[in-house]
């Protein structure tokens, strides 16, 4: 999550839509007030590597600790868990109550969203990266019970949006377009690709699953579905 007093702008973060590049991206056009969360070890390596601000104002004490460990590249940084009042993936009604209604109302509210399928499958890959060896079926059915992968609760409140844009990663490249045009800074210009090596099968996912399972995705999600078209 990043809230910037100096673009007026505050971004939701959700999951396995490239919001982790969204971040560093956007942290290269953050100043000293902004709220900027952490991310893992790996990524803040990026982050610092590109020249983005690192994580701060989020409300730990730990704050400094955090930034020096990334700056030495410290080998340790990855036990090392920051938290706060702010966090990632911090929803937008929590958001707007910290900021209060003003701050809230006045800034320019952005979010991330993906084909629900495509969030499932990434989800997959990603949650067994570190196995040698593992079952496609056993880790859906891991990532189905979970649920994490609906995002709608993240940027919605009684079913309605609470952001102003939504980037679709389905037309990445426009909507990063008209993103920067809208915050007058290059955020595809300054948008790296992180998280991105795991998935081995890429065909759609649409290919991969069930039917069974695309309907108990359906089901889950059927607020993303309905807002933003996407087709079962």
């Amino acid at each position: 999550m990043i809230v910037s007093h100096t673009r007026k702008f505050i971004f939701i973060k959700t999951r396995k839509v490239s919001g982790t590049s969204m971040e560093i991206s956007l942290s290269r056009a953050c100043g000293g007030e902004d709220i900027i969360t952490p991310i893992s070890y790996e990524d803040e390596l990026v982050r610092l590597d590109l020249g983005g601000c690192l994580p701060q104002n989020y409300g730990d004490t730990g704050e400094q600790r955090w930034r020096d460990l990334i700056h030495a590249r410290k080998s340790s940084a990855p036990w090392f868990k920051p938290k706060g009042r702010c966090y990632n993936h911090m929803p937008a009604t929590e958001v707007r109550q910290l900021l209060g209604p003003e701050t809230w109302g006045s800034y320019f509210k952005f979010t991330m969203e993906r084909h629900p399928y495509e969030k499932v499958i990434s989800s997959v890959y990603y949650h067994a990266r570190r196995k040698a060896k593992w079952d496609m079926e056993q880790e859906l059915e891991r990532v189905l019970e979970k649920g994490q992968y609906a995002n709608y609760p993240l940027y919605c409140e009684d079913g309605r949006p609470l952001v102003d844009f939504v980037v679709n990663f389905e037309r990445l490249d426009a909507d990063l377009a008209t993103l920067g045009e809208r915050l007058d800074f290059d955020v595809a210009g300054n948008y790296p690709q992180t998280k991105h090596g795991y998935r081995s099968d890429r065909r759609p996912a649409r290919e991969l699953l069930s039917d069974a399972a695309k309907e108990r995705i359906y089901h889950h999600c059927r607020l993303e579905f309905e807002l933003f078209g996407f087709e079962r």
